[in-house]
């Protein structure tokens, strides 16, 4: 029964480790296509929204809940969610302003879509750069 359990946990932990594989930043070396690229900047940018999550997650924690930051960061993570719709104008702008409607199941990709995803992937950049520099900062801070 225990060779059954571990043989169990083994094939999970593989199996979560391969779903959760993080997008291989040497992508951004190899840009050219559209598809290449969406998936690239896609990939990355799943991948920075879950740390980002994390790192915001910690910061948080070293703010009280009276202190008047600690509504201005929520307020921060919230507009920082907000903002990539923005990343839209990207796309539609070298689309003549406006947005295609898909008319396929697999969608093919373009250049605006590339444009899209590399604005939003610029935008979880910057904002896990801010993060981390907030977490930094916070060093030696307690609750």
């Amino acid at each position: 029964m225990q060779a059954i359990k571990t043989a169990v946990f083994l094939v999970l932990s593989f199996a979560s480790a391969y779903t959760f594989a993080r997008t291989d930043k040497d992508c951004l070396n190899h840009l050219g296509g559209a598809f290449t690229n969406v998936e690239c900047f896609n990939g990355l940018s799943l991948d920075l929204i879950k740390e980002n999550e994390v790192i915001s997650n910690k910061v948080i924690s070293t703010i009280p809940k009276n202190n008047k930051n600690y509504n201005l960061f929520r307020q921060y993570i919230r507009t920082q969610k907000d903002a990539k719709k923005y990343c839209e104008l990207s796309r539609d702008a070298m689309n003549s302003w406006s947005a295609e409607k898909r008319t396929t199941v697999n969608p093919r990709y373009y250049d605006y879509d590339a444009a899209y995803y590399q604005c939003v992937y610029n935008a979880l950049s910057n904002e896990n750069l801010y993060l981390k520099t907030l977490m930094t900062d916070t060093s030696g801070v307690e609750n």
